[in-house]
């Protein structure tokens, strides 16, 4: 029986969170466009939203959500802040998640949820497990298109949703 450590987990884990999906072309790399931020590093305890944000995001339905976006290595870390869907005193409570991807030339970003240490949630690679749910970030000129994939049915509240478009609120530097 072979047992890994939890850093050895999450080490795993980020290597595949980053890695290309299965059916992208073997020597495809990812697309970065001159206009975006340069590369920084961000801790797994960081907020999902904040001045050293690359790039911030704002849905206002079916409930108010935050999507910030940063340069994590070839890569991007997407963090999700949103608000239950309103449903009167059965309103789940607020969510977050975060997830890190590629972005291939159609300007989508395949983000796997991994672990971190939020202000709102926690999330450890045994939460996770083998199969970590994909969240699709399709970008462009006035904001991004989220598909979570089943994210927020799995790690979140009954009723708490991060799928929709999302506005470009703030630019990178």
């Amino acid at each position: 029986m072979h047992f890994l450590s939890a850093a050895a987990a999450i080490a795993l884990l980020g290597l595949t969170a980053c890695s290309p999906s299965p059916d992208s072309a073997p020597n495809e790399k990812p697309v970065v466009e001159a206009s975006q931020a340069a590369p920084r590093v961000m801790t797994d305890t960081a907020p999902a939203s904040g001045a050293d944000d690359d790039a911030l995001f704002k849905r206002d339905e079916p409930a108010d959500a935050t999507m910030t976006l940063n340069r994590e290595s070839a890569g991007w870390r997407v963090a999700f802040r949103a608000g239950g869907v309103p449903n009167g005193p059965a309103t789940a409570a607020d969510c977050e998640l975060q997830a890190v991807g590629l972005q291939n030339r159609e300007d989508v970003i395949a983000a796997r949820v991994v672990p971190f240490e939020g202000e709102l949630n926690v999330i450890t690679a045994a939460d996770i497990g083998a199969d970590a749910p994909v969240i699709q970030v399709r970008m462009g000129p006035e904001g991004a298109f989220v598909q979570d994939g089943g994210a927020a049915a799995r790690f979140c509240g009954m009723g708490s949703d991060i799928d929709g478009f999302y506005r470009r609120t703030g630019s990178p530097e």
